[in-house]
């Protein structure tokens, strides 16, 4: 048994490890940073960035990252971050309207589907805006459009993504002080689904740069 290996820094457990231990201090900063609730969406796309990286093999030192991927992104994020808020409230209004407004059982049926179904993909498309403002440079609105192309276009991804984040969500129930964590673990973990969606598209996009040319 060859104990140089097993102590060796570059061993795939410890850099294993080293990515976890970054993982948990990233969920302290997304947390802090999340304290005033409007910077929730900088804070996450910094998040998503440090882990993309990561996922890449191309992460550096955690504060300076994340600080730097938070000040660079604030603005678009804090943008986002209202929109999500905007649209999920009025989703969450016609939900309730739906449930407590009288109305005929079929018609209350249908509605309530539908708004089942709009929730889905409002979750679906939520996942993907804040990775993809972390991995590239794009006007808001263009954002939101491909962020809901490629939640719809990688459907069995994003449906992955959402059970993780499930998972860890149920998690958070029973352990809620480490809710900052499992954030960030759900991050770290859907950041190797995701860099596969996004190494494809940034791939069309060559080809087709490629063919205009």
């Amino acid at each position: 048994m060859n104990l140089n290996g097993i102590f060796n820094p570059e061993n795939k457990f410890w850099s294993f490890m080293e990515k976890i231990t970054d993982v948990f201090f990233l969920g302290i900063l997304w947390f802090l940073f999340s304290l005033p609730v409007f910077t929730v969406g900088a804070a996450t796309t910094s998040l998503y960035q440090f882990t993309l990286k990561q996922a890449d093999n191309e992460e550096g030192y955690v504060w300076r990252s994340f600080w730097k991927a938070f000040r660079k992104n604030f603005l678009p994020a804090t943008i986002l971050w209202l929109i999500i808020l905007a649209a999920g409230g009025f989703l969450a209004a016609d939900l309730w309207a739906c449930m407590n407004i009288a109305v005929a059982r079929p018609v209350r049926t249908v509605c309530l589907g539908v708004l089942l179904c709009l929730l889905l993909v409002y979750a679906l498309t939520a996942l993907y805006i804040f990775p993809i403002l972390s991995r590239f440079h794009m006007p808001v609105r263009k954002i939101l459009s491909n962020s809901f192309i490629m939640a719809m276009g990688n459907l069995y991804v994003s449906v992955t993504i959402l059970v993780i984040y499930v998972i860890f969500g149920v998690l958070t129930y029973y352990i809620p002080i480490l809710f900052p964590i499992f954030m960030a673990l759900a991050a770290f973990v859907s950041s190797y689904l995701l860099r596969s969606v996004f190494a494809r598209y940034q791939e069309e996009e060559s080809s087709e740069e490629d063919e205009t040319e």
